[in-house]
């Protein structure tokens, strides 16, 4: 007698076999998955950092009166012109000499710009944990909605 086709025994090998495959890569597909969305949310970061240098300069530019300006975010971010996902909380804050200290969310990662320094550092909810200094972050003495309480886990 002549048989085609697979036995019970030779499908349920296969589909075993890719089960426990599934099981090794679907971790790594999703840190990818996440550590693409931190840099995308670290780049509306820098998109941010520069609309806000980018108006102050254009303040500069027209004459106007140069001040400290501060940006409030909490889903209205019609003041800064920038590509990327919007913050749905934080402050952006520009000093009369154009350094500019930031810390936004956008529920997930938080994003931080001290005044000292040129990076903008993207946290998860995990790291801000870990990272004492971050837990109440506070620009000026205003304090953002950057911190644990803040972002999801």
């Amino acid at each position: 007698m002549n048989k085609k086709g697979f036995t019970l025994i030779e499908l349920l090998a296969v589909i075993v076999v890719l089960a426990i495959i599934l099981l090794i890569a679907m971790p790594i597909v999703l840190n990818v998955i996440n550590d693409a969305r931190q840099g995308a949310f670290n780049s509306t970061g820098y998109g941010l950092v520069k609309a806000a240098e980018n108006e102050h300069m254009r303040t500069a530019l027209e004459g106007g009166t140069i001040m400290e300006t501060t940006y409030n975010f909490a889903g209205d971010v019609s003041a800064l012109d920038f590509s990327g996902e919007a913050p749905t909380h934080g402050t952006i804050f520009v000093a009369v000499d154009g350094t500019i200290e930031m810390a936004v969310t956008n529920g997930a990662f938080c994003a931080v710009k001290e005044s000292d320094s040129t990076e903008v550092k993207t946290y998860t909810w995990s790291e801000l944990q870990a990272e004492a200094a971050y837990t109440a972050v506070a620009i000026n003495n205003i304090t953002t909605d950057c911190n644990v309480a803040t972002l999801m886990p």
